[in-house]
């Protein structure tokens, strides 16, 4: 959004003065057509005649009240001064005596006039003036009133339009402040307030998601809990049996007690595992987001970690199975991550895979992906009580962060684990 071209201040600039040029306009109309109206009107001679009839009879009585003779300039300035917009000129003798707006002399002599007694005795008079004033000021007044009337109504218009948006958002606050995520807030128009919308609308759409992930974490942590407690009691009873076998002395023959101390040894290796699983588990769920290293070659990244994998499992009297091909390909990982899938891979593969087949180790180039693919036997002889899969989650969950994918495929004899990542 361009603010430049949208703020609220620039729509408010452009809002004043379009309502004054409306303004402007709807005075000058309305003036103009009250004016016409009232010319037609003020303008007629049987309108003008009789103005001035009554001008000169109130112009009589006040020069009969006071006495004033024809050549009294002050008193004839104050008759002039208490009228609107009356004008006399006073002449005798084809002469002008005294004249209030000094006009021409000779423009009176072909105009109508009364018969002024004065006290040195009669005079003509002139009578002429805005015998309409008080109405065209009217006229005037309201003109500017309806003009000041369109003025606000449009400033208003605008303002309540604000106000109006103003106050939908702010219900719609009050529905997320009561904890319903799922009305979206309103967005209108293309200023601050939208702006404001947007922003209330991406805090309620990551609230929705934070409040959703934190159930499907909690769940999931209820289903990790109770598999966990399911997969340790097994391990932790026959552990107990065999130490109290121990401990009371009941297995007197030496063979036996070695034999007993190993299985429990081997139950309590089983028992590190699956801590150490759940405390991944919960080390990765806690991690957001995965600081990812600058793009490198794969064969940089993917050579060492494969090449100790393979070591390790020939060690524990695996045949490995390795085709791979390096290809000029990049892709962008954190070590670390990589480092704690392929232990939980070979993790996996000596407790669950057959010694009696080879483990195959293979890559693929696609197209936007580099696969790397793990396949080994399932052994009929060793317990696969894993229930909770937390290694299998934790591998998904790293790739996740990583931006790859993990996909896993079991039949009765074989198991195939790919871990992809996309090509930068």
């Amino acid at each position: 959004m361009n603010k430049r071209y949208h703020s609220m201040k620039l729509q408010f600039s452009l809002v004043i003065i379009g309502a004054g040029i409306l303004a402007v306009l709807v005075y000058l109309g309305v003036s103009m057509a009250s004016q016409k109206t009232l010319d037609s009107y003020f303008n007629s001679k049987a309108f003008i005649a009789g103005a001035q009839k009554k001008s000169a009879d109130q112009f009589q009585e006040y020069v009969r009240k006071n006495h004033i003779n024809s050549y009294d300039k002050s008193a004839l300035d104050t008759w002039t001064e208490r009228q609107n917009m009356v004008y006399i000129t006073v002449y005798r003798d084809d002469s002008v005596i005294y004249d209030s707006i000094m006009s021409d002399s000779d423009y009176y002599k072909s105009q109508p006039y009364f018969v002024i007694q004065f006290e040195d005795g009669p005079a003509k008079v002139y009578l002429d003036g805005f015998f309409g004033y008080q109405f065209y000021l009217t006229a005037m007044t309201i003109s500017l009133i309806v003009a000041v009337l369109v003025f606000l109504a449009v400033c208003i218009g605008f303002m309540e339009k604000k106000i109006t948006y103003i106050t939908l958002l702010e219900r719609e606050v009050k529905v997320l402040k009561g904890g319903s995520l799922e009305k979206a807030i309103s967005i209108r128009g293309s200023d601050e307030l939208t702006s404001l919308a947007q922003g209330l609308n991406e805090m309620r759409v990551s609230l929705k998601e934070n409040m959703e992930m934190r159930e499907k974490l909690r769940s999931a942590n209820k289903s990790l809990v109770t598999g966990l407690s399911h997969d340790l009691r097994t391990p932790l009873t026959t552990l107990m049996i065999y130490l109290e076998l121990l401990s009371n002395g009941k297995v007197p023959e030496v063979e036996k007690q070695m034999q007993y101390l190993k299985k429990c040894t081997e139950k309590a290796k089983q028992m590190k595992v699956l801590s150490d699983q759940l405390f991944e588990s919960v080390l990765v769920a806690e991690e957001k987001e995965a600081e990812l290293e600058e793009p490198q070659m794969v064969q940089y990244i993917m050579e060492d970690v494969i090449s100790d994998l393979i070591m390790f499992l020939e060690s524990q009297g695996f045949d490995t199975d390795c085709r791979i091909e390096w290809e000029p390909v990049k892709i962008a990982v954190s070590i670390d991550y990589i480092i704690r899938i392929v232990n939980n891979i070979s993790s996996n593969i000596i407790k669950y895979a057959d010694l009696g087949k080879p483990v195959i180790i293979e890559m693929k180039y696609l197209r936007n992906q580099v696969e790397v693919c793990f396949i080994n036997g399932i052994s009929p002889y060793k317990n696969n009580g894993e229930s909770t899969k937390m290694g299998i989650q934790n591998i998904k969950s790293m790739m996740e962060k990583m931006g790859g994918e993990c996909e896993v495929n079991s039949h009765d004899s074989s198991y195939m684990m790919k871990i992809k990542f996309p090509v930068k």
